[in-house]
């Protein structure tokens, strides 16, 4: 699912990522998943998983999705969002 469009974010954007990253690794923490099985439910690698946790890249909305799906999260949790408008 990964593609040339997950690539480093531009500068300035560190604090967003490693807060998504920060989630992510929550969400898969309490869905009791390793980044290994994350990743092989979303068809990514466990390296890249670990590089989303880590804040080092920045995923695309589909991404972001299929990680979503894995542990049973929505989308919009793991981006912050509290509720409906």
């Amino acid at each position: 699912m990964a593609t040339d469009r997950d690539a480093p974010a531009p500068p300035g954007t560190a604090a967003p990522r490693a807060h998504f990253g920060e989630t992510l690794r929550g969400a898969r923490r309490r869905a009791g998943l390793t980044q290994a099985a994350l990743g092989a439910r979303a068809g990514l690698s466990r390296q890249y998983v670990a590089r989303i946790e880590t804040g080092q890249i920045n995923p695309t909305l589909a991404t972001i999705t299929a990680i979503a799906r894995a542990p049973g999260t929505a989308a919009g949790d793991l981006l912050g969002r509290s509720g409906p408008p």
